[in-house]
C-alpha cells in the first residue's frame, strides 16, 4: 500500500485548524466565547420560552422520536419543565414498530387539551398539526429536518427549525437535542440554580450532536467539548445517565468516540430491539431516584445493546448467504430480501454492506410486505431513487443519504429491476478512495507518541466535520509484553502490541502478524489517543496500515535489554 502525506502542514495545530475550516485558533476561541455566553441566534426561542411558561399549570405532552436525538432532545425539554415546576407533563415517544416516526394522528387523538411541543419532529406533520390545531391545543414546532419539498410549513404557534426556516439562526446545524437545550436554557434563564441546572441538561446534547453525526462545528463543537467534562462529573449527571456511564465503565474518562461507539449505541439498541424501548431509556436518563435502581436499569440497558450487536451478527449472516445463493456479487444498488430479520437492525445491516460492498444497500424483510432501510455510497441519492418508483412502494420517506421504505412482496423484483436499471454511473459518482493508498497528515517518531497524543486530545471532540488526525510513526518497536510480540483480541482479527511508551491496536489486522521471522520494528500509519483501563492511562495508536522493517533495523536500548531477559 502506498502512504501519501495529505498537504503541507506541519503542526497538529495547523491540521487541526485545516480539518475544522478555521482560519485560526481566535476563531476557535470565539466558538467558545459565544456559546457561553448564550449569543448564538436561534430566533423565536424567547417567543417559545414565554409561551410555554404560560403553561405551566396546563397539560404539556412533548413529542419525541425514538432514536438517541429524540430521546435526549424529550429528555433535555421534560427535566427543565421539572426544575421550572410545571405541573402536568407527559412525555410521547412514538414506538418504533407499530407506529414509526413523527407526529402522528393517533398521538393527536391522545392529547385532550393543552400544550404540545415536539423535538426532533414535526416539521413535516402538515396534516396532523393542522388537525391539533382545530382541536384547540397549541403546538409548539422544535426541528432540524428539511421541510417538505416545495417549503410547506406547518401551521403550528410557533416554529423553531433553522434548516426549515433559512436565515433563522446564526448556525444551523444542529440536532433535535441541540435546539431543544437552547430553548431550556432560555425557559431557565431566571432559574435561581440556573448554571447548575444548564450543565446537567448539556450533556444530553453532546450525546446527541455525536450520535445524530452533527457538524462539529461553531456551536456544536462546543457543546460536545464541555459535555465530554461533565460526563466525568457526578454532580452535572442525572442518577440514570450516571448510573449508564458506569455500566459502560467511562466514569473515569469520555472521548467523542466512546459517544459515537458505546454511549449513543446503547440508547439506540432499546428501540430496535422493543416497540417501545425508548420509553424504558427516557425513564433512565431523566432518573434521579436511589442509585441502585438506576443501576439496574443501566445494566438492562447495556445487555440489550448485546442483544442488538448479536442480532446484527445473525442478520448480517443471513444477509450473505442471499447474496451468495442468488449471486447478487456486482448489483448496483444491492438489493436484498433477507427473511427473519429483527426489523430494528434492518437498517444497521445495510450500513454494513454499504461499507464492505462500496455500493448503496437496500434490505427488506417481512411477508406480504416487505419493510426495509436503505444507505447511500457516493454520490447515490436515495431519496430521488425512490421518488422515482413511488409509485410501486406502499410507502417511504428519508433523505439523500438514508431511507426506508416498505414494498409489496410481489413487486419486489419490479422494484428491484427499475432501482438497478435506474442507476447511472454518470449521475452518481460510487468512486472510493483508492484502497491501495493510505493518507496520513503528519509524521512523527515513535518515542514522541506520548507527547503527541496529549496534544491532539486537546482538541477533542473529534466526528464529522473534525476528523480525528493520521499519523505516520516511525520505528515503533513492539516487545515481548505479551509472552509473544503481539496477541489476538476479540474474535481472532484484533491484533495489539506493546513499545516502551505506547501501545497499538489494529483493527482486522491480525492475520498479517503470523510469520515470526520477520521483524518486530515498524512504521504504522494511524490516530493517537489514551487508552484508560485498570486504573491507568497509556498512549495509544490506533492502526490500519503497517510496514515490518529488516531485521537488521536498529533496536532501541531497552527494547533490546527487554528482548535479551525475556529470552533469558
Amino acid at each position: 500500500m502506498k502512504w501519501t502525506k495529505r498537504d503541507s502542514c506541519k503542526t497538529i495545530r495547523e491540521v487541526f485548524l485545516r480539518n475544522i475550516g478555521a482560519k485560526n485558533i481566535n476563531e476557535v476561541n470565539n466558538w467558545f466565547i459565544r456559546s457561553r455566553a448564550e449569543e448564538y441566534r436561534l430566533d423565536n426561542v424567547e417567543t417559545a420560552s414565554s409561551l410555554i411558561k404560560c403553561f405551566i399549570d396546563k397539560p404539556v405532552t412533548i413529542v419525541g422520536d425514538y432514536d438517541a436525538d429524540g430521546i435526549c432532545a424529550s429528555s433535555i425539554m421534560w427535566l427543565a419543565l421539572q426544575y421550572l415546576g410545571f405541573k402536568d407533563v407527559k412525555v410521547r415517544i412514538p414506538k418504533r414498530f407499530s407506529e414509526g416516526y413523527g407526529l402522528s394522528q393517533k398521538i393527536i387523538d391522545e392529547i385532550d387539551s393543552g400544550l404540545v411541543i415536539t423535538v426532533d419532529n414535526g416539521i413535516t406533520a402538515i396534516d396532523e398539526i393542522k388537525n391539533a390545531k382545530d382541536k384547540g391545543l397549541t403546538v409548539v414546532v422544535t426541528d432540524h429536518h428539511l421541510s417538505e419539498s416545495g417549503g410547506t410549513l406547518p401551521e403550528a404557534d410557533i416554529i423553531i427549525d433553522p434548516k426549515a426556516l433559512s436565515g433563522s439562526a446564526d448556525f444551523d446545524g444542529y440536532c433535535g437535542a441541540g435546539i431543544a437545550y437552547k430553548i431550556a436554557c432560555q425557559l431557565l434563564n431566571e432559574h435561581e440554580n440556573k448554571d447548575k441546572l444548564k450543565k446537567t441538561l448539556l450533556p444530553f446534547a453532546g450525546i446527541a450532536t455525536i450520535t445524530d453525526v452533527m457538524p462539529l462545528r461553531e456551536e456544536n463543537y462546543v457543546f460536545v467539548k464541555d459535555s465530554l467534562q461533565k460526563l466525568i462529573d457526578q454532580r452535572y449527571l442525572t442518577t440514570g445517565l450516571y448510573a449508564l456511564i458506569c455500566a459502560l465503565n467511562l466514569s473515569r474518562h469520555v472521548s467523542s468516540k466512546d459517544i459515537g461507539f458505546k454511549i449513543g449505541p446503547s440508547i439506540n439498541a432499546a428501540s430496535r430491539m422493543k416497540d417501545d424501548g425508548a420509553d424504558d431509556v427516557l425513564k433512565l436518563l431523566t432518573f434521579n431516584g436511589p442509585y441502585e435502581d438506576a443501576v439496574s436499569m443501566a445494566e438492562t440497558l447495556v445487555s440489550v445493546n448485546e442483544a442488538r450487536k448479536d442480532a446484527k451478527k445473525t442478520g448480517l449472516e443471513k444477509a450473505h448467504k442471499v447474496i451468495e445463493e442468488d449471486c447478487l456479487f456486482g448489483d448496483v444498488p444491492l438489493i436484498v430480501n433477507v427473511p427473519d430479520i429483527q426489523p430494528g437492525i434492518i437498517g444497521i445491516i445495510a450500513g454494513a454492506l454499504t461499507e464492505e460492498f462500496k455500493v448503496p444497500a437496500f434490505v427488506l424483510s417481512g411477508s406480504k410486505i416487505l419493510k426495509g432501510s436503505a444507505r447511500t455510497f457516493g454520490d447515490y441519492n436515495i431519496k430521488r431513487e425512490l421518488d422515482k418508483v413511488s409509485g410501486l412502494l406502499e410507502g417511504y420517506g428519508g433523505h439523500v443519504g438514508a431511507a426506508g421504505l416498505s414494498v409489496s412482496e410481489e413487486k419486489f423484483e419490479e422494484l428491484k429491476t427499475s432501482l438497478q436499471k435506474n442507476f447511472t454511473d454518470e449521475e452518481y459518482n460510487l468512486t472510493s478512495p483508492e484502497e491501495d493508498e493510505a493518507i496520513f497528515d503528519l509524521e512523527i517518531n515513535a518515542k514522541d507518541i506520548g507527547k503527541a497524543a496529549k496534544e491532539v486530545l486537546s482538541y477533542e471532540p473529534f466526528g464529522e466535520g473534525n476528523p480525528e488526525i493520521r499519523f505516520k510513526i516511525d520505528n515503533f518497536v513492539a516487545l515481548p509484553k505479551y509472552g509473544d510480540y503481539y496477541k489476538t483480541m476479540g474474535n481472532g482479527t484484533v491484533v495489539k502490541l506493546s513499545s516502551a511508551n505506547a501501545s497499538a491496536i489494529g483493527f482486522g489486522l491480525a492475520d498479517r502478524f503470523n510469520n515470526p521471522k520477520k521483524s518486530k520494528d515498524l512504521d504504522l500509519i494511524g490516530v493517537l489517543s489514551e487508552n484508560y483501563f485498570g486504573g491507568t492511562k497509556e498512549a495509544q495508536i490506533e492502526f490500519s496500515d503497517f510496514i515490518q522493517k529488516k531485521p537488521e533495523s536498529i533496536e532501541t536500548p531497552l527494547a533490546k535489554k527487554l528482548r535479551e531477559l525475556s529470552i533469558s
